[in-house]
């Protein structure tokens, strides 16, 4: 994917603005809109990792001025009162600096360690190919098999776990 079309994140101390430039537009979510921000694998593509924000109010979403004719159209009957916001690993390229910008404007925001990869479970082998100056890496793994949520919780504003957001939504 071009480096052009994926989202870009601007932090303030006012909230942050998401930049989609594959839509032509703009959301901004204020630091006191967000209620709670879990982290975990990615719905659809289990490859990726996700930050999943509830928010208390929608965010302010706006079209860029010179925006495609096809993005002004669709713009207008879209619904724009979602709370609930999914900040994805494969199209942000941001991602990384999300939970440092959200711990100097958050209260109590946890650690989250993004190169640990729970769903993987344990390493049962490795191996290194050397083909035409390049190298690809091998690996397979033993799937963990869990009961549990896979969902972390990174902030929530009223102190709930995972379990009582799953419980509230009947999901995640």
């Amino acid at each position: 994917m071009s480096t052009d079309t994926l989202r870009t994140m601007v932090f303030n101390r006012e909230g942050f603005i998401l930049n989609i430039p594959i839509l032509d537009e703009i959301h901004f979510f204020a630091w006191d809109s967000i209620d709670t921000i879990l982290y975990g694998a990615e719905i659809l593509y289990h490859d990726h990792s996700e930050f999943i924000m509830y928010l208390n109010q929608p965010p302010i979403i706006k079209l860029k001025e010179n925006a495609w004719w096809l993005n002004r159209l669709t713009f207008w009957i879209k619904n724009r009162k979602n709370k609930k916001i999914r900040i994805s690993d494969e199209w942000n390229k941001d991602f990384s600096d999300f939970i440092g910008n959200a711990k100097k404007y958050l209260p109590h925001v946890q650690d989250i360690d993004l190169d640990n990869d729970k769903r993987k479970g344990t390493l049962i082998n490795r191996t290194k190919v050397e083909k035409n100056n390049r190298s690809v890496i091998i690996e397979k793994w033993k799937p963990e098999r869990t009961t549990s949520l896979q969902w972390k919780m990174v902030y929530d504003r009223y102190s709930r776990s995972v379990e009582d957001i799953y419980n509230r939504d009947k999901g995640i």
